[in-house]
């Protein structure tokens, strides 16, 4: 399978700041851009921020390149493109800073965001770290509402509920957590996994939970009882990463269901596995779909049960895109460098049209492709999107939730890494 090689600019992190400096002074302001590609020679320069009037009064930013290739137009004021036509980047792509940051506790405590969730409604933001503590803030003030405390282990997932009120978590101290959000009181523990648990995800209105863990098993829990209804033994070695999307729901069969399952018909979970096969089990039957198999490790998986395209993200920097009716090789491929594929998310846009897909490595990329369908197939992808905030730090976690922006394209993307904030874009 040819990998299609993505040329990339990275940017100061922190441009911003630049350029609001720029603007409240009379000294010019600048911030340094560098473009890739992979096995090319690099570029590296500055871009100098400097401002005018207009005839009519109007304050305009003016950007310009100094000892570089790459060409920049500013947008707004977290906002501006760039290309690069030396390393294949020919149509401006847009980048765009954080509009707001929550700076966790884990910032103090040195310990980095792991994993994090926003609630339904976007009110609530859990984040924990490798101190097994996990924190609750109003996303609105970044005011610390109460810390839930009582595992023991690295954190590597928190998941809200639908309420909003209640969170789930999992660490590699083999446990799931079930707390409230309001006073951080932990009525549910759940234990079963042989080995670190590594992802989870909430069935429906979270009567049943899903987790997965490096013992390489899948387990469906019911929380009430506190009980494992079925162990998926899919892996000899870990489970990375699931994804549980939900379909149109069957008509029940007739075959009685456990007392304690709920909502697991029409929902298919996709597996990343450590020996680089990732899966598609249907929940309710219990049975695997499909087996997409490659011979790199998969960290990071999504999928997109309407168009029947499966994201895998690999440890070599490569993201396989899958089409379920032809498992024996990925339909398209991509990469930009060797740093391995960290987080997928799929991204909504606001009016109709195929979703986006958020791409989050090791080496704090974050961005957004769009594909290009014909027919129902994939025959190319763009990048069109950089979210810039991390300087070379994980991306740890990437979620996406409804925009408050007024007249905003997608949805709002959220997204932490190592030095223990959470940022929105």
């Amino acid at each position: 399978m040819v990998v299609n090689v993505f040329g990339y600019i990275s940017i100061q992190p922190d441009w911003t700041v630049d350029v609001s400096t720029a603007l409240e002074s009379t000294t010019p302001g600048k911030f340094w851009v560098s473009a890739y590609r992979l096995d090319e020679a690099s570029i590296h320069g500055y871009i100098q921020v400097t401002k005018s009037v207009s005839a009519d009064g109007t304050t305009l930013v003016n950007l310009s390149a100094l000892d570089a290739a790459i060409t920049a137009e500013y947008v707004g004021p977290r906002q501006l493109r760039l290309s690069s036509a030396s390393t294949g980047i020919v149509s401006p792509v847009l980048y765009t800073g954080p509009r707001s940051t929550v700076a966790c506790s884990q910032v103090v405590r040195g310990s980095g965001v792991r994993s994090f969730d926003v609630s339904r409604y976007g009110g609530l933001l859990v984040a924990g770290g490798d101190d097994g503590v996990l924190d609750v803030y109003g996303t609105q003030s970044s005011q610390h509402r109460v810390s839930l405390e009582g595992h023991i282990g690295d954190i590597t997932s928190c998941l809200f509920f639908p309420s909003g009120q209640v969170v789930l978590s999992a660490a590699t101290d083999l446990r799931l957590r079930v707390w409230s959000a309001s006073d951080g009181t932990n009525p549910v523990t759940l234990v079963g996994h042989t080995a670190a648990i590594t992802d989870t995800a909430i069935v429906g209105n979270g009567k049943n939970v899903l987790s997965s863990g490096k013992d390489g098993t899948l387990r469906l829990w019911h929380c009430g009882s506190a009980t494992v209804l079925h162990t998926f033994d899919l892996s000899k070695i870990p489970i990375n990463a699931i994804d549980l999307v939900a379909g149109k729901e069957e008509e029940e069969e007739e075959e009685e269901l456990p007392a304690d399952e709920f909502e697991t018909a029409g929902k298919v979970v996709a597996v990343a596995c450590e020996d680089g096969r990732t899966l598609l089990v249907d929940l309710r039957s219990r049975e695997t779909i499909s087996v997409f198999a490659s011979e790199v490790p998969v960290r990071a998986v999504t999928y997109a049960l309407a168009s029947g395209l499966l994201f895998a993200g690999r440890s070599d920097g490569v993201v396989d895109v899958w089409t379920t009716d032809a498992p024996a090789a990925p339909a398209y491929a991509f990469k930009r460098n060797n740093s391995p594929i960290s987080a997928l998310r799929l991204v909504q846009r606001t009016e109709a049209g195929p979703p986006l897909l958020c791409v989050g490595t090791e080496d704090g990329q974050l961005y957004l492709v769009a594909l290009e369908m014909i027919n129902g197939k994939v025959t190319a992808a763009e990048v069109v999107e950089e979210l810039v905030a991390f300087d070379v730090d994980p991306i740890t976690q990437i979620r996406a939730a409804p925009s408050t922006t007024p007249g905003a394209s997608r949805q709002s993307i959220w997204a932490s890494g190592r030095t223990g904030k959470v940022y929105e874009f």
